[in-house]
């Protein structure tokens, strides 16, 4: 019997927020969907000094997006993964009570946080492909996800705009 533990690496699932491999860029043709939805973002929390979403307010490393000021009308968040994510995913919950937000996030759903993200959120679209990011390795392909995505609304909006990215439910 082949052993596979070589895939399941537990080191990249406690990586802190500012290590090197958490940053993977949302790729356009996702973004643009969302901002289209939102109507704008207002907040990238969590992004690179060059503002790469183009919203109104952001936050980058070294800054702690995810305990600073989150006012303005619309946050988009694509959090550090691994357990450096459920605290944004807490956040983002929290803040869609009283505006819009968009959370991506990897869809693993058998985990407690994408679980409380589900329960709490205005609707999900389960991506129908592997992001790509848009960053080349080094045989010139475009590094992709090694698991699914989810993105979820929080707040006084939803989804089904998004239908060409992925499947969309929406909480009645």
């Amino acid at each position: 019997m082949a052993d596979a533990s070589h895939r399941f690496d537990n080191q990249k699932r406690r990586r802190p927020d500012h290590h090197a491999r958490q940053a993977m860029l949302t790729p356009s043709y996702v973004l643009e969907p969302i901002r289209k939805a939102m109507g704008g973002i207002g907040l990238d929390p969590c992004t690179e000094p060059d503002n790469p979403t183009k919203a109104t307010f952001f936050y980058h490393l070294p800054m702690d997006g995810c305990s600073m000021p989150w006012n303005t009308w619309s946050v988009f968040c694509n959090p550090p993964y691994g357990e450096a994510k459920d605290r944004w995913v807490e956040r983002c919950i929290s803040e869609g009570k009283s505006r819009k937000i968009t959370l991506l996030i990897p869809a693993h759903p058998e985990t407690r946080v994408f679980q409380k993200a589900l329960k709490s959120c205005s609707s999900v679209c389960f991506v129908q492909a592997r992001l790509r990011f848009g960053v080349l390795r080094d045989n010139g392909r475009q590094e992709a996800a090694s698991h699914g995505s989810a993105i979820f609304s929080f707040g006084d909006f939803d989804l089904r705009s998004l239908s060409d990215i992925g499947t969309i439910m929406v909480q009645a």
